[in-house]
């Protein structure tokens, strides 16, 4: 679950949900940046279906009695966590064997990064990496195309977690830490000249991007609910989860102004 918190309530966002924009950000992508574009539509079915380990776990939303907040992704219980990642993974690869791939690496690398002490994480670097090398066994990818796309997968999911994680139009100086110096991943990109790419919230409504990676201007949907903090001490989570009703929040994607 993603979620981001006001006064009164929890902007609450599944994760198969923000995973659908990435694969949407891929789809726009700009065709004459698209450096490597064998296995594209296997791209694509990855940059979407990336978080399906999340779906069972976003059925029903736990609470975290500890922080009085709702678990997250950033600190759901980490071995409970990894099962789920597993089983995500494990899906794709049923569905596309390149796809998963690209999610093995995307999660192994993030696993990788924030549990590398972790005896859990650990384990499950290393059964990720078996997987990745039986994968590549089996299909004898292009290892400049992976490369490619393994950039791609991580700049969509950035640029979604982008979306779901800062208030609309909020200020360059008080969005999310994260990205205030823009997406370094897109420092990988040959179109980028060597540089990030920034994100900004214009207004409430759009994000401008520079450079710009798409091929025009575009809108998208981002699924929310609004989950009352009142209706939460009242009914628990999981009620006031399923009682809110599914909202839309549209954001239309601009270059940046010179």
């Amino acid at each position: 679950m993603i979620w981001r918190e006001n006064e009164d309530a929890f902007i609450m966002i599944r994760q198969h949900d923000h995973a659908k924009l990435s694969g949407e950000f891929a789809r726009h992508w700009k065709p004459e940046y698209i450096e490597q574009d064998e296995r594209w539509d296997e791209v694509l079915i990855g940059c979407e279906q990336h978080d399906r380990g999340w779906i069972p776990l976003d059925e029903i939303p736990l609470w975290d009695d500890a922080k009085q907040v709702p678990f997250s992704f950033m600190h759901f219980p980490e071995p409970a966590k990894l099962v789920f990642y597993r089983y995500g993974i494990n899906e794709l690869e049923n569905m596309t064997p390149y796809g998963g791939m690209l999610a093995s690496y995307h999660y192994a690398a993030l696993v990788g990064h924030y549990g590398e002490e972790d005896p859990f994480g650990i384990a499950f670097v290393q059964e990720e990496k078996e997987r990745q090398e039986r994968i590549k066994a089996q299909l004898n990818p292009n290892e400049k195309a992976l490369k490619f796309h393994r950039s791609i997968l991580e700049l969509c999911d950035d640029l979604s977690l982008y979306v779901c994680l800062n208030d609309p139009g909020v200020s360059k100086e008080n969005e999310q830490e994260w990205w205030k110096e823009g997406f370094e991943v897109g420092k990988k990109f040959a179109f980028t000249n060597d540089q990030a790419i920034m994100p900004r919230w214009v207004d409430e409504h759009s994000i401008s991007l520079a450079p710009f990676p798409f091929e025009a201007p575009f809108e998208l949907e981002l699924i929310y609910r609004k989950v009352s903090k009142t209706h939460i001490q009242q009914s628990g989570l999981a009620q006031a989860f399923a009682d809110a009703d599914k909202q839309t929040q549209t954001i239309a994607f601009v270059p940046a102004e010179s």
